[in-house]
């Protein structure tokens, strides 16, 4: 993994996946385009190669779905911009009283400039009604995992990165590097 650099403008992201990965992964913190899509392979495709025409290095990036069923799938790729504007109370309040079933996707996308690769991991859960918790960032403080009774973010940020779809994304990225190097 080493030969890759981690790109992203995230901070807190870049210290949860230094935290998951536990190896000295080299990270740049990068302001990226995204495109305005709800398909997250596309999103994650175009990072990719932008990550790669900027700092002119093997990359990995990543980017997330975050799908209320009540909402039809929404926001999707567009979560960044739904917690901008409307914070994590805000979002489930669109949700009103329905089902809060939500799925979150990571993907992880892997280019060097010729191969490219996509790896994802997903967690199923449901909405908090309020803000809970005190770790994490973005949706963590609504967002609770199937079989956990608590949100992401009142839970020990190593649990968190044992059972997230970033941690499941992560680990099958690394898995592939050790095949491939």
């Amino acid at each position: 993994m080493n030969k890759f650099t981690f790109v992203t403008s995230n901070k807190n992201k870049a210290r949860e996946i230094t935290e998951i990965l536990s190896s000295g992964i080299k990270i740049n913190e990068v302001e990226l385009p995204e495109i305005q899509s709800l398909n997250l392979d596309e999103v994650i495709a175009a990072k990719a190669r932008a990550a790669y025409r900027k700092i002119k290095k093997p990359v990995l990036v990543e980017d997330i779905s975050f799908e209320i069923k009540a909402l039809k799938g929404l926001p999707g790729t567009f979560i960044k911009f739904f917690l901008q504007t409307l914070g994590t109370e805000g979002t489930v309040k669109l949700v009103g009283r329905s089902k809060t079933d939500t799925t979150v996707t990571a993907a992880i996308a892997i280019y060097d400039g010729k191969n490219f690769k996509i790896f994802k991991g997903k967690v199923s859960g449901t909405l908090s009604k309020k803000d809970k918790g005190i770790h994490g960032f973005g949706f963590d403080k609504v967002f609770i995992p199937k079989g956990y009774k608590h949100t992401y973010a009142q839970m020990p940020p190593s649990l968190k990165n044992e059972i997230s779809h970033r941690a499941k994304a992560l680990r099958k990225a690394k898995t592939y590097l050790k095949k491939t190097n």
